[in-house]
């Protein structure tokens, strides 16, 4: 039996090659590993590669009707493809390397605000962040809810307060920033605790924003946006990178 896709079926990749992923990095300075599985694709590359935005229509309080361009929230490149989260969005868009629409995937009822995603294509799951909640949501490429990691406590160091960005290592480990106790807490796909890393003990804890990368998993922070550490998986701890 063939496996389905959630794509349009014109929507295969050029058959010729692999489309190019520099074509994601026009601005290198904000990547430091320039050519891993995945990466969070800035608003100026959005702009460059000309996304048409999904509008919404809303109901002003004069009461007329009124059409919004919903701006892009959450933005990562996986191998060839671009998924995109457009705020309010009922769905994560997904594009090409030069900015066409190649289909979309649906997300389950009840899920208003994505915070963060992390897709893993060989397997067609989508790990959600939804705002509000403190656990990851499980979905398919078809809008099926399959299940949550984590729940919510301060008890047990397998609980979680706060998650706020995602990513998942090459080993299929889901890495969990939590802003409870600022710290990564990872996860096997399937749903058991692993490890922490990334608390400071003594110093002044580091202020984490976003994780990202695949063979390397990078954190970005600071308090001008401007740091990064990388993942050392041999000690289970981050190494600054500037």
């Amino acid at each position: 039996m063939e496996r389905r896709t959630f794509l349009k079926s014109g929507s295969l990749l050029c058959a010729s090659g692999v489309l190019p992923a520099s074509a994601f990095a026009a601005n290198t300075s904000t990547f430091t590993f320039s050519e891993q599985d995945t990466q969070r694709v800035d608003a100026g590359t959005l702009d460059k590669l000309g996304l048409t935005a999904p509008k919404m229509s809303v109901q002003a309080p004069s009461g007329e009707q009124v059409t919004l361009t919903l701006k892009p929230s959450v933005s990562r490149r996986y191998g060839e493809l671009l998924y995109v989260y457009f705020e309010m969005s009922k769905e994560i868009a997904v594009f090409d390397a030069y900015g066409n629409q190649q289909g979309a995937i649906a997300l389950p009822e009840g899920v208003d605000i994505v915070s963060d995603f992390a897709i893993e294509p060989s397997q067609q799951l989508v790990y959600l962040i939804v705002h509000g909640n403190h656990h990851i949501t499980v979905t398919s490429f078809y809008g099926e809810k399959l299940g949550q990691i984590g729940e919510f406590g301060i008890d047990m160091v397998e609980q979680l307060n706060g998650p706020k960005s995602i990513t998942l290592d090459a080993h299929g480990h889901l890495h969990i920033l939590e802003m409870g106790t600022h710290s990564i807490k990872v996860f096997n796909n399937n749903g058991a605790f692993l490890y922490t890393y990334g608390q400071a003990r003594l110093a002044k804890q580091p202020f984490y924003r976003s994780l990202d990368g695949t063979q390397n998993v990078v954190v970005s922070g600071g308090q001008l946006g401007d740091r990064k550490w990388i993942f050392n998986k041999e000690i289970r701890k981050l190494m600054a990178l500037n």
